[in-house]
Parts: C-alpha cells; sequence; structure tokens
C-alpha cells in the first residue's frame, strides 16, 4: 500500500480541541502523489511482427513454350494490417518426371525439393506489374527442348519481409506443357459500315513439327497501342473458325489486331504467341441511308416538307433540293444543313409542279440517297 506520511492525521488534542486542517491545495497534492504511487507499470510488450499474407491465387498457363506465373501483390499482413513492409517475392520451381497432378505436397517437401528460379526485390515490382497483377515468365531454358514437354512443373511464392520473417508459401500451381501450334498468318482487316471482319491462316503443325495441329480455337487482341495488348481477349471463349467481326470499334481510330491459337490441353488451356499485330484504321466513308416518308403538303404558297430520319445514329442534318417542271436538275434551297425533320418552302408560286429530294448527311459529312416528292402548288 502507498505511504500517506506526507499528509499526517489531524491532531484531535493540540490546542483546546482544535483541529488542524490542512489547506486545500496541500490535500489536492497529497491524493496526486498517494495516486501516481498506487499506479502500475505496464508489463513489456514484444515488437509487433507485420509479415504479408501468404498468396492464394498463383495461376500457372502455357504461353508459346514457355509458361507464365500470375498472382496478386500482397494488400494485408497476416494481423489485418497493410503489408508495407515486403522486401522480396520469391518464385519457387519444382520439376517433375510424372506428368499427372497428385496435388499439393507439403510444405517442407516443396521447399527441400524445389529451386528458387527468382527474387523480386519490392523496388522493382512495378516492372511485372499489368492490371494491378505480378507477371512472371518462365522461359523453360532447356537445352532439348522435347524436355519441356516430357516434364511438370509445379510454382509457389513466398512474400518476405524487411526482417526475412514469412508467413510460407502460396498455393501451388501445376502445370504440364504440350506442344501447341505456333500463331496463325497471313491476317487480314476488312472495314465495313458497322465492323470490321478479321480473317487468318490456321498453322498446319504444331511447334515440335507434330501433327495434327492442337487447335482448340483462337483469341483475338485489339489495342490502340502496339507495344502493349490487354490481358482478356475481345471474345468472351475461344473462336471455333478463322474469323471474327468486331463491332465495338470508332471510326477515325487506329487499331492494331493480333491472333493467337489457343492449344488442346487441360484447363487452363495452352495459347500460342500472337501473331505480328495488324494495324487497321476505319475511316468512315459510308452515308447515311434516304430520309423516310417524304411528304409535300401545300399551305397557301408555303409548301411544308416533313419526313422520318435513316436508320443510321450520326445522321447531322439534310439537305433540300427543288425542281421546278422543265427545268433540267434539282438546285438546293438550304444553305446550311437542315437539323429538324421538316422544312418550309416559302418561294414556292401558285400553278407550278415541284419535285423535292431530301438527302441526309452524316458527321463526317457523307450525303446519302435523296428520297423524292412532287406536288403540284394550288
Amino acid at each position: 500500500m502507498p505511504n500517506f506520511a506526507c499528509c499526517p492525521p489531524a491532531d484531535l488534542n493540540a490546542g483546546a480541541g482544535i483541529r488542524k486542517i490542512l489547506p486545500l491545495s496541500a490535500l489536492l497534492l497529497c491524493l496526486l502523489l498517494a495516486a501516481a504511487g498506487c499506479a502500475k507499470v505496464a508489463d513489456p510488450q514484444p515488437p509487433e511482427i507485420l509479415v504479408p499474407r501468404p498468396a492464394l491465387d498463383l495461376k500457372a498457363i502455357q504461353v508459346s513454350d514457355r509458361i507464365t506465373l500470375t498472382v496478386s501483390p500482397p494488400g494485408l499482413n497476416t494481423n489485418g494490417s497493410p503489408a508495407t513492409t515486403l522486401r522480396d517475392i520469391e518464385i519457387f520451381r519444382l520439376i517433375r518426371s510424372d506428368r499427372e497432378d497428385a496435388g499439393p505436397i507439403s510444405e517442407a517437401d516443396f521447399i527441400r525439393q524445389a529451386e528458387m528460379l527468382a527474387t523480386i526485390p519490392v523496388a522493382q515490382i512495378d516492372e511485372f506489374l499489368s492490371g494491378g497483377i505480378i507477371v512472371f515468365q518462365d522461359p523453360l531454358a532447356f537445352p532439348d527442348r522435347s524436355a519441356v514437354y516430357a516434364r511438370a512443373f509445379r510454382y509457389a511464392v513466398r512474400f518476405v519481409n524487411q526482417r526475412n520473417q514469412t508467413a510460407g508459401l502460396s498455393n501451388q500451381a501445376f502445370l504440364a506443357p504440350v506442344p501447341i501450334p505456333p500463331p496463325p498468318s497471313d491476317l487480314k482487316a476488312e472495314v465495313t459500315e458497322h465492323f470490321i471482319r478479321l480473317t487468318w491462316t490456321p498453322p498446319d503443325l504444331n511447334m515440335d513439327g507434330s501433327s495434327p495441329p492442337r487447335i482448340a480455337g483462337y483469341n483475338v487482341y485489339r489495342s490502340e497501342d502496339p507495344g502493349k495488348f490487354p490481358s482478356a481477349p475481345l471474345n468472351p471463349s475461344p473462336l471455333l473458325l478463322p474469323r471474327f467481326e468486331d463491332r465495338s470499334f470508332h471510326f477515325d481510330r487506329k487499331y492494331y489486331y493480333a491472333v493467337s491459337v489457343v492449344g488442346h490441353s487441360e484447363n487452363p488451356y495452352a495459347e500460342s504467341l500472337p501473331a505480328e499485330s495488324l494495324p487497321a484504321a476505319p475511316l468512315d466513308i459510308f452515308p447515311p441511308g434516304p430520309p423516310r416518308n417524304l411528304n409535300a403538303v401545300p399551305d397557301g404558297k408555303i409548301v411544308f416538307l416533313l419526313w422520318a430520319p435513316p436508320p443510321e445514329e450520326d445522321v447531322a442534318g439534310y439537305h433540300i433540293y427543288r425542281k421546278e417542271d422543265g427545268e433540267p436538275d434539282h438546285r438546293r434551297l438550304n444553305r446550311e444543313l437542315a437539323v429538324r425533320l421538316s422544312y418550309q418552302d416559302e418561294t414556292a408560286e401558285s400553278g407550278k409542279i415541284y419535285e423535292y429530294r431530301v438527302s441526309a448527311v452524316d458527321t463526317h459529312g457523307n450525303e446519302g440517297a435523296r428520297s423524292q416528292a412532287g406536288i403540284e402548288v394550288p
């Protein structure tokens, strides 16, 4: 118990029975000292360990005769705090002669048997990022390329913090490569009003010279940067025929297309490298159709023209033409594009016969065919 000697009890026998009362400030000081004497000093705590959680989404896919690994960078530590102490990402590879996937092996056995394929320092992670995902290529650099198709490969990654601590390996990704065809050839593009049609020639052999070619389908990729294509193709599933219609393009943009072969193999599919990219710069040279249901209605000396628009969505306006009976050709009545679906001809004369024509003009200046209507002004 704390010692309250600094605050002696009142002397009830001193003087003529008068008590000695301490000043309030002295009493408060004693209470503060007593509280300080009773305060408990906290036990020393061990330093907080911040270790990134192991990855759970490591994937391995075959691209040509190499293997591409993808994995998300660490976001949280094992205690739920942000993973800000990462130092390295270690990539391990275990080569097996048994091409059947018998399932993951224990972490201890994996570490003992595997080789460390690469180490990515945290300062270099941006060089491997694509769409927020770490992408690493294993070129399978064996002197005898046939050895690639006689083996299977199991991968795992490990996140290591700045104290050389780790929470263990990621999930294990297994892949047994198969010989697949090279990219297709003779890629061509045809621009139409509504789509860009791509065609190509399928390969006739696999990369190891065997036949028939293992073709499960094709993937089409599009980019506006020839040096950087997206990871996802335009087609939601592999194309079964060597052609594709791109209906999501825009005129006046330059696109680059590339096509790869999806080879028959276990899930996930093996895929060839894409063929050399093909540029395509679609220009809108396609005029709109004629206005529909053109009608000419006289009202005194004024002729009202009414029509419905053509189906195209890029119509900017309309030209109105008139030819008087006996004249050799039509002449345009409006200097500026008519933006409404009507026009008033206030220059018509009574008793004359006129033939009117209206054409649509799109945003690229393409003028379409003319609709026609005749009238006699009373």
